[in-house]
């Protein structure tokens, strides 16, 4: 039988091939979601530059020119909004296939400039092609393309406004449970014990995204772990199977498009398990 440490190296090595195996086509797979022509698609992903950023390092910072546009080919990056009093806002962390930049905006000048910055959270393998061949590709698209793209990149806006409405009405424990779904959805591998989440956030990175503190998300995840809905394996942690978080990693809503599953409820605070993991008390970091 495989140790627990073999199960978690054998569980990021998947995650790992998976995003260099498949990265052109999940990159290419959110296109066709947008109504972009699979040849223009196609087009892009292959004519492209990749680059290499270590762990930590700025990417582009708020309101820096905004004239390539960029996609996670490998990693984690963390975009943020910083803040007039000097805080600032984890708005997601984007991993392989996702763009990088989309709510970047023209300034009084006319120039695209970005709205948010980027950092690198692991070591990083990114694709960058400039916007000008972004463009000369939509020139070749018909008329109908085009409003069908433009159609759906409303639509997609309009969800993230809706995303936000609806995270601002729940409680500081349902945001947690709705972000840590979606942490599911992008960096969770099936375990025998749950959805085994091969990227661990900070506390920090939390309290950014659920816009409380540190102390807040501490009792929070100490209340899930007394519920059974997270457990801890060494630095990892698991979304324990049979617990709401866990169901709705597996739903067809998409929290990040603006939809909250219906199963993120409070947790029975008396569910039991035969073999407990270890549970987390408080956040180490």
């Amino acid at each position: 039988m495989k140790t627990k440490s073999a199960q978690t190296v054998l569980a990021e090595s998947k995650m790992n091939q998976i995003s260099i195996l498949n990265r052109a086509n999940v990159f290419e797979a959110g296109l066709f979601s947008w109504g972009i022509p699979e040849e223009t698609a196609r087009e892009l992903s292959a004519h492209h530059t990749e680059i290499n950023y270590a762990a930590g390092k700025l990417i582009f910072s708020q309101g820096s020119p905004a004239d390539i546009v960029m996609w996670v080919v490998k990693g984690v990056v963390r975009e943020v909004c910083p803040n007039p009093k000097g805080t600032q806002t984890l708005v997601r962390l984007a991993t392989a296939g996702d763009v990088l930049g989309l709510a970047d905006k023209l300034n009084e000048k006319g120039q695209w400039v970005r709205r948010f910055e980027a950092w690198t959270a692991s070591n990083c393998v990114l694709a960058i092609v400039t916007r000008d061949h972004v463009r000369n590709l939509l020139k070749a698209m018909s008329a109908e393309e085009l409003l069908a793209l433009s159609e759906r990149m409303n639509s997609a806006a309009a969800e993230w406004v809706q995303y936000y409405a609806t995270f601002l009405g729940l409680s500081y424990r349902e945001r947690i449970e709705m972000v840590l779904a979606e942490l599911g959805r992008k960096f969770g591998i099936a375990d025998g014990d749950g959805v085994l989440l091969t990227f661990e956030p900070t506390h920090s990175d939390l309290a950014e995204m659920i816009g409380s503190s540190r102390p807040v998300v501490g009792r929070v995840l100490t209340e899930l772990a007394d519920d059974g809905e997270i457990g801890r394996r060494e630095r990892k942690y698991i979304l324990l199977r049979g617990g709401t978080i866990e169901a709705a990693v597996n739903e067809v809503a998409h929290v990040a498009n603006g939809h909250a599953p219906a199963s993120i409820q409070l947790a029975a605070s008396s569910r039991q398990r035969s073999a407990p993991l270890q549970r987390q008390h408080r956040w180490s970091r």
